[in-house]
């Protein structure tokens, strides 16, 4: 299964293939379209950024804008490219810019700021600037500075938040862009560090990391699938109740809902399995 995100340009569609290239659909995507096909297991934090960066480009899209291409360095200097900030809205700002005589256009660049925005207050600020390379220790380009700084914080510590519950999507973010190491991802991971884990390091360090991420998914989608199962129990017997409570006004025999019973009957057993089971133990064989 996949889900499909609509992009302002076929420019923009690729780039999002070749930023989340591990997380396009084989099956249904089609390279030709500006609509990009991505698996159902895309983690949420990278949904965000594509569904962010799809909606700046068919805004600047359907508003004439043009885009210019970002090269490595720059989109490195100007990322990471999560929640507000995102690469074809930078994209576009760079062309805005460039194209109004702002030649050092990412002293100027706010990834908190829409293109409008940009085009509002930035532009005019930087054209009487006299839009070039700003070398002093005061004014835009430090300003820029401390807002990237300021928003790359606060997208490292959402991250941190889809970290903890298992999205591996994030746990990676953290590593690449927020100087996280894997020690770190780990105790970040794990239920209660203990001071073995301490002494873990090196690539067992990392393998432990990604088995706490493997957990703690498994943990977050059974609290949901569970709280699910209460829920629809719960609301199969209410609707079981008003059946039988209406066939006896009409003088009927109250019925068995026999599937109901069965079903109550195994959600009972699994847990009762899952409590008695010793599979999250691993005892050495004598």
């Amino acid at each position: 299964m996949s889900f499909t995100v609509e992009f302002g340009t076929k420019s923009g569609a690729d780039a999002a293939r070749e930023e989340h290239e591990e997380y396009v659909c084989p099956v249904d995507d089609d390279r030709r379209l500006k609509t990009v096909a991505f698996i159902d297991d895309t983690p949420e934090v990278v949904r965000d950024q594509l569904e962010a960066g799809a909606q700046t480009g068919r805004a600047e899209r359907d508003q004439g804008s043009g885009q210019a291409d970002l090269t490595d360095a720059e989109k490195n200097r100007v990322g990471p490219f999560v929640e507000e900030n995102n690469y074809l809205k930078a994209a576009s700002v760079k062309a805005l810019l460039r194209d109004n005589g702002v030649s050092d256009w990412e002293a100027w660049y706010d990834p908190e700021l829409s293109v409008d925005e940009h085009k509002s207050s930035i532009l005019p600020e930087a054209q009487q600037a006299g839009g070039g390379d700003r070398i002093e220790n005061d004014g835009p380009d430090r300003a820029a500075a401390a807002r990237a700084e300021k928003a790359a914080g606060s997208q490292c510590d959402h991250a941190q938040d889809h970290c903890k519950h298992g999205d591996s999507g994030a746990c990676e973010f953290l590593r690449e862009s927020c100087g996280m190491d894997d020690d770190e991802v780990s105790a970040l991971l794990s239920d209660e560090p203990t001071a073995a884990d301490d002494e873990i390091t090196g690539d067992a360090a990392g393998a432990l990391g990604r088995a706490w991420q493997g957990y703690k998914a498994g943990i977050s989608r059974l609290d949901q699938e569970l709280s699910d199962a209460v829920e629809a129990k719960g609301n199969a017997e209410q609707a079981a109740a008003a059946i039988n409570a209406i066939r006896a006004d009409h003088g009927q025999e109250p019925m068995e809902f026999k599937r109901l019973e069965e079903l109550s009957d195994e959600l009972q057993a699994t847990g009762r399995d899952a409590h008695d089971a010793r599979g999250h133990v691993e005892e050495a064989s004598a």
